[in-house]
C-alpha cells in the first residue's frame, strides 16, 4: 500500500448510525434460561439505544459506538473480547463507588468483566475500539443477580419511553 493508499478522510453522521445490533459487529451475548423465564427483559429495550457512527471494513480496523442509556437503567456484568476506551457525553456511569461524569471516562482492557449503572438523568458514552467485530459475555448469569436490573426497568419504563 502506498502512502497516498493509506491517507483518507471519512465523513459519518448519527442520522445514518446503524443500531448495532443491526450490524452484526457485536456477537449476541449468552443468558441462562431461567432468567429469561423469570423476567420480561424487553423492558431493557425501552431504555437503551445503541448505534454505530463509524466502522472501519476490516476486523482490526476502527470503531465508534454511541450508546444512551435511561435514568437507573443497569447493565449486568459482563465482557468485550476488544479493548474498549469509554467517555461519557452526558449525563453520568455510576461503577461501583465511582462516578464518571460527562467529559471524563474509563478504559476497559479486552476479557475484564465490568457494569454500570445510568444516573438519574440518565448516560451517554461513545465507545471506541480498534475492533469492528466483537462479543459480549454475561457473568450476571442468575435470576438473583438480574433481580435489581429488572427492578430497575421496572421503575424507570415510563420515564424511559419519553426519553429515550
Amino acid at each position: 500500500m502506498t502512502s497516498s493508499e493509506s491517507r483518507r478522510i471519512v465523513f459519518y453522521g448519527k442520522a445514518d448510525a446503524p443500531v448495532l445490533e443491526e450490524t452484526g459487529m457485536m456477537a449476541p451475548a449468552t443468558l441462562d434460561p431461567a432468567v429469561s423465564a423469570e423476567f420480561d427483559l424487553s423492558l431493557l429495550a425501552a431504555g437503551a439505544r445503541t448505534t454505530v457512527l463509524f466502522s472501519e471494513e476490516e476486523p482490526s480496523g476502527f470503531s465508534l459506538v454511541h450508546a444512551k442509556f435511561g435514568p437507573g437503567y443497569r447493565l449486568p456484568r459482563h465482557s468485550h473480547s476488544s479493548d474498549c476506551l469509554y467517555y461519557v457525553v452526558r449525563g453520568e456511569a455510576i461503577m461501583g463507588r465511582r462516578t464518571i461524569k460527562a467529559g471524563d471516562g474509563f478504559f476497559v482492557s479486552a476479557g475484564q468483566p465490568y457494569a454500570y449503572a445510568a444516573g438519574p438523568d440518565g448516560v451517554e458514552v461513545l465507545e471506541f475500539r480498534t475492533e469492528t467485530h466483537f462479543d459480549m459475555k454475561i457473568f450476571d448469569q442468575t435470576v438473583a443477580r438480574w433481580q435489581p436490573i429488572v427492578a430497575a426497568a421496572k421503575a424507570n419504563h415510563d420515564r424511559w419511553i419519553a426519553e429515550v
